[in-house]
């Protein structure tokens, strides 16, 4: 059924009259220089990582030149952004977000059901016409590109909102996820999960989300003691086939050890999230480096849920600062809601007073792989219960810094590896004449301390120059 597409369609056509931020800055100029600034370019070894005293000039939405200062010409009429004591990084890149999610408490009732406080309609006709707002934190945290790896049918809207607009990152999407299982709590006519019982159904749906171009398709990978592993592998396959058949990746959602190798098996290109079940293998990294696959460690969402029904949430002080006020103001709701709407599940968790322990068999499987040389990609699972969209980010990289992984490695992992996820690594994720200026200024040294990437003094996407403060204060 599409009758929620086709309604959502007519909310671009709203808000883009509305102007909610929306049009492009007609007052932009044709130049924009970057004076002084240490540029750093994390897909470079560490000797050669930065370069100091640098002007970058961009010309409309692209970068025409990096070089030294004092040989680099700023042309008569130019924005000159004075950068010296800053730092200039790619625009960064989160490679697993939901947009049909919100990270607040109400946005998965298949996990914690609060419709008898506020119904799951509301809350998801309230993203939709929050997208403008939730555009906006993604870029006043310096994430100028986005991955959403599946939602529903709306989600093609998604995509074709933010291409009309300067104020949201770059955005690919999937439709929705080919699963091993139903989710009817996320029904509401147009689902982002769909139970797929045989190869013909996967061929099928495929063949439905690659009229509205996906940029991937993905499989829910759900594997049950009961269930058989080989029937669920050929789905998987049948999946994978249709899609590499139209040149558009697969990615898979295996958490288990013995799903993500039967993933890799059966062809996926993108595995979206970490093995969290027992230490990868020598199999399973041969099977990964052999496809070529990226790897998403998702971690903070691994805790977050807990966190969030369990009122032990608390907001960092880069959420304080960047996330959805909207969002923020209601992630202590528990507070509020009458007992007797509160779900028995979280009412048991609402008992803990310890916070949730961080994925260690998650953490040493990313250091594993990291120094065996499989591509990593920093992604985020925004949207999920008390993972924000935006902010969240710098919980993700923080966590795979304690991981084991360097400032230099975390930057890379969400920046030009990040690329690949966006499916953009000729132009976006590094800092060279001829790419998208899709770049970051920075306060502080981002390879000093992982922290310092949530100081961002401007935000730069397509050309366009943006202030962070101005960004959130323009949705409160």
């Amino acid at each position: 059924m599409r009758l929620p597409v086709m309604r959502f369609g007519s909310l671009i056509g709203f808000l883009l009259m509305a102007g909610l931020g929306l049009a492009a800055k007609p007052s932009e100029p044709a130049m924009t220089a970057i004076v002084g600034a240490t540029v750093v370019h994390p897909d470079r070894d560490a000797m050669n990582t930065l370069a100091a005293d640098q002007t970058i000039l961009i010309s409309g939405s692209t970068i025409q030149s990096v070089g030294p200062r004092n040989k680099t010409r700023v042309p008569h009429g130019a924005r000159v952004i004075d950068a010296h004591g800053k730092w200039v990084i790619p625009g960064m890149i989160d490679a697993h977000v939901h947009f049909f999610q919100s990270g607040n408490l109400y946005t998965r009732p298949d996990g914690a059901d609060f419709n008898r406080y506020r119904p799951y309609a509301e809350e998801v006709a309230r993203n939709k016409a929050r997208l403008p707002a939730t555009f906006k934190v993604w870029l006043a945290s310096g994430v100028t590109g986005v991955v959403d790896i599946g939602g529903p049918f709306w989600n093609f809207e998604v995509r074709d909102l933010a291409r009309q607009s300067d104020a949201a990152p770059r955005v690919v999407v999937a439709g929705p996820l080919i699963s091993m299982v139903d989710r009817p709590a996320l029904d509401l006519g147009d689902p982002p999960i769909i139970r797929i019982g045989s190869a013909d159904e996967a061929r099928a749906l495929v063949a439905r989300e690659l009229e509205r171009k996906p940029d991937y398709i993905k499989v829910w990978f759900i594997h049950r003691p009961s269930d058989d592993l080989e029937a669920q592998t050929a789905i998987v396959r049948a999946t994978g086939d249709a899609a590499h058949a139209a040149g558009v990746p697969l990615a898979v959602h295996a958490t288990e050890l013995e799903t993500a190798k039967a993933a890799l098996r059966a062809g996926a290109d993108y595995l979206v999230h970490s093995v969290f079940d027992e230490p990868v293998d020598d199999e399973f990294i041969a099977l990964i480096k052999e496809r070529r696959a990226l790897y998403c460690p998702t971690l903070f969402v691994w805790e977050s849920y807990e966190y969030a029904l369990s009122n032990l949430w608390t907001a960092t002080p880069e959420e304080q600062r960047l996330a959805d006020p909207q969002i923020l103001a209601s992630m202590h709701d528990l507070d509020r809601i009458p007992k007797d709407m509160i779900p028995e599940r979280v009412a048991k968790l609402m008992q803990k007073h310890e916070p949730p322990s961080a994925p260690m068999v998650a953490l040493a499987n990313l250091r594993r792989l990291w120094s065996e040389g499989v591509t990593v990609v920093m992604g985020t699972d925004a949207g999920n219960i008390g993972t924000l969209h935006g902010p969240s980010v710098f919980r993700e990289m923080a966590l795979m810094h304690e991981a084991g992984l360097s400032p230099l490695e975390v930057l890379r992992s969400a920046t030009s590896n990040g690329a690949l996820a966006l499916r953009l690594a000729d132009r976006v994720g590094t800092i060279a004449p001829g790419k998208l200026a899709d770049l970051v200024i920075l306060d502080a040294d981002p390879l000093a301390d992982v922290g310092n990437l949530s100081h961002a003094y401007r935000v730069i996407k397509n050309g366009v120059v943006f202030d962070p403060k101005e960004l959130i204060d323009s949705i409160r």
